[in-house]
């Protein structure tokens, strides 16, 4: 089965397909973890707000525009939540 891009899971999500999102999160999941890692340096706080930053997205999906990049929206959030980690 061919992936299905972001958007394309997105409207899917919003079509009420759960395992959208779950597809989403499986996309993302090791280069979010990353991103978070290399700015905090703590696994088990990275951890934490990887779940953060997943749990924003699923509060929010719904309202999310299609049409702007889903991987730059969730950058946006998992930078976020570091930056106010670290303050």
């Amino acid at each position: 089965m061919e992936q299905r891009s972001d958007n394309e899971l997105i409207i899917a999500y919003k079509n009420g397909e759960d395992e959208a999102l779950r597809e989403l999160v499986r996309h993302h999941l090791p280069n979010v973890y990353r991103f978070i890692f290399r700015m905090i340096g703590d696994a088990h706080a990275a951890e934490d707000l990887f779940q953060d930053t997943f749990i924003k997205i699923w509060k929010n999906l719904r309202r999310f525009d299609a049409t702007k990049p889903f991987r730059t929206w969730t950058f946006a959030i998992a930078k976020n939540l570091a930056i106010d980690y670290l303050r």
